[in-house]
């Protein structure tokens, strides 16, 4: 009788539950129906305005699909971080120079974090330069290869570092990977 009576809830829940899915799979098929019908709608009427159109039924349930249910694709982690502070005008000039880098060369993205004013960061920073052969910002490193850039840089050198053909070569920090 004991055992009867925890059940009971327990099967009351596993229904619910299976009516929520059943109901997140009516909302998306209905979603995807009337993406399809407008997209129908505007090829038929020469007056609607441009949107889904332009993708074709098949594009349309698609688009409808994703927006329903969207598909998340885990990014890579960066591989090129930089380190700065607000007020140091070196630090400023790197962000500029890496700002005109990442214009010129795609793929490129630099995530820049500030180490005065944030100590998690000036950990990560300290941690990265062991040996505190850098000491300061600016402090570029490269993941991939595990050279690293202090202060100052010309613009030359910063766009070899992050293509991995360059960097300071005495300071070299091995992070696996």
């Amino acid at each position: 009788r004991g055992a009867l009576a925890a059940a009971a809830p327990h099967g009351r829940r596993r229904r619910s539950a299976r009516r929520g899915v059943g109901a997140l799979a009516w909302l998306a098929a209905a979603a995807a129906v009337a993406c399809a019908a407008h997209c129908l709608w505007a090829t038929a009427s020469p007056q609607a305005p441009l949107g889904l159109a332009a993708l074709g039924v098949g594009g349309a349930a698609k688009a409808a699909l994703d927006a329903v249910f969207p598909t998340s694709r885990p990014k890579k982690p960066p591989h090129l971080i930089g380190f700065y502070a607000e007020q140091s005008m070196e630090s400023k000039r790197m962000r500029h120079l890496a700002g005109l880098l990442e214009k010129e060369v795609p793929g490129v993205h630099i995530v820049w974090l500030e180490a005065w004013e944030n100590p998690l960061n000036e950990r990560l920073r300290a941690a990265i330069d062991s040996h505190n052969q850098c000491g300061g910002v600016p402090y570029l490193f490269n993941r991939k290869t595990g050279k690293v850039l202090c202060g100052t840089v010309a613009y030359d050198k910063l766009r070899d570092w992050a293509k991995g053909r360059g960097g300071d070569p005495r300071i070299y920090r091995n992070i696996g990977g």
